[in-house]
């Protein structure tokens, strides 16, 4: 089990990352988004960190129910590759959820408890 401090590390880092990738795809069509190497390249890193920060908090920590990183786990391999342009529209059709993940993260009383 994880110290309650690193957790909230964890949960730190991930709702960061997600306003971080809000930040840099806030206002932006699936095609500005494709056409835009660098947006592409950084969201594609801080979707890597939410996943490995994901997946560190559900191999080590038991989290409230209403905390369900599950869905973020998956990013850890999220590869961005330029030349195959590949799978960028499904990634991007699934970064609005994660604006729900965090709300429910900052909303929970482990976070709010613990700031």
């Amino acid at each position: 089990m994880m110290q309650l401090q690193e957790t909230i590390q964890h949960l730190n880092r991930i709702v960061d990352n997600i306003a971080q990738v809000n930040a840099q795809i806030d206002g932006l069509t699936y095609e500005d988004f494709r056409k835009n190497e660098t947006v592409k390249e950084t969201v594609y890193e801080y979707l890597q960190e939410i996943g490995q920060a994901a997946r560190e908090l559900s191999e080590n920590q038991k989290l409230p129910s209403e905390i369900n990183l599950e869905p973020l786990v998956a990013f850890r391999n999220a590869r961005y590759n330029q030349e195959a342009e590949t799978g960028h529209q499904q990634v991007f059709n699934t970064l609005p959820d994660l604006r729900l993940i965090a709300e429910t993260i900052e909303k929970s009383d482990l976070y709010q408890n613990n700031l």
